[in-house]
């Protein structure tokens, strides 16, 4: 999971930098055409017999999963270029309270004890992080919430996958499918749709080359491992577990954007986010024994 979590601390911070050249749709197709390069490179380096396991017999799940998380990855993108950073982070708390809902919804299925104590933990630190941002309810905010709720439907749908299927694989297809598409937006979405880029730039003074070539590196790479990472950590733990600490990642956003941009959150979010934190973690914590998911559970979810 810390691959993960670094990887997508490379994506968020590329992507901030990034809106200052490009769309919310050119961003995505970069990363798309990068990712698929690395995994394409890497099954064709695996041989003759891994290339023959890449296809599964039926692609439905796979489609339908590459578009959500197209949809929901133009919405974070959209977001973390033109929102400001104290809300979009507030925002990407609330995955775990989206999956909770999912689970119980599509499999009538409750959360532990601890889990529930966690969600409710978690659940009064966002309303006291909205109620402190003065957050009004718009279009901005709606596109924020469906990223989230996007791309949480997406960890779920993933389970299945990983448990079927290598890696590689599931990496491979995912942005196999999702480039022609990208490539469509990217043709036919007129550019006047696409907001106006952002002028964020880092703290300190380096050569704009080389600010636009490791933001581009750092999303392409990035885009890779963060799947990659979070296939391969949701076959070890449960579904609610993966979606909770998928957010652990909001602080290390929110460090390095005041180390590297010096966007400095208000004081007055530091408790009701550490509040947060508390509900992340206890969220987290080890499941009783029997209680993850199998396999074919998972993937109706």
């Amino acid at each position: 999971m810390s691959a993960y979590l670094a990887s997508y601390l490379a994506i968020a911070l590329s992507i901030r930098l990034l809106s200052g050249y490009l769309t919310v749709i050119e961003i995505g197709l970069l990363r798309s055409i990068g990712s698929l390069a690395i995994a394409g490179s890497a099954v064709w380096a695996g041989g003759a017999e891994q290339r023959r396991t890449i296809l599964p017999p039926k692609l439905r799940e796979d489609i339908a999963r590459s578009i959500l998380h197209l949809v929901g990855s133009l919405a974070l993108i959209w977001s973390l270029a033109h929102l400001p950073l104290a809300l979009v982070t507030t925002i990407e708390f609330t995955g775990p309270l989206f999956a909770g809902v999912l689970l119980f919804l599509v499999l009538r299925r409750r959360p532990g004890t601890g889990a529930t104590v966690g969600l409710a933990v978690l659940a009064t630190g966002i309303g006291l992080l909205v109620f402190r941002l003065d957050a009004v309810p718009n279009r901005d905010l709606a596109i924020a919430i469906g990223a989230v709720a996007a791309l949480t439907s997406t960890n779920l749908m993933l389970a299945r996958l990983a448990a079927q299927r290598s890696t590689l694989s599931i990496v491979l297809l995912m942005h196999t499918i999702q480039l022609p598409l990208y490539l469509l937006l990217w043709f036919f979405v007129p550019e006047q749709w696409s907001p106006p880029p952002q002028p964020y730039r880092l703290a300190f003074a380096l050569p704009e080359l080389a600010v636009i070539g490791g933001a581009v590196l750092a999303l392409i790479v990035g885009g890779f491992v963060s799947q990659a990472a979070l296939a391969n950590a949701s076959r070890h733990a449960t579904p609610l577990q993966l979606c909770s600490g998928d957010t652990l990642r909001v602080p290390l956003i929110t460090l390095a954007a005041y180390l590297l941009l010096a966007e400095l959150p208000p004081a007055e979010l530091l408790l009701p986010g550490l509040w947060v934190l508390c509900g992340v973690v206890i969220t987290s914590l080890p499941a009783a024994p029997g209680s993850k998911l199998r396999p074919e559970q998972a993937g109706r979810a």
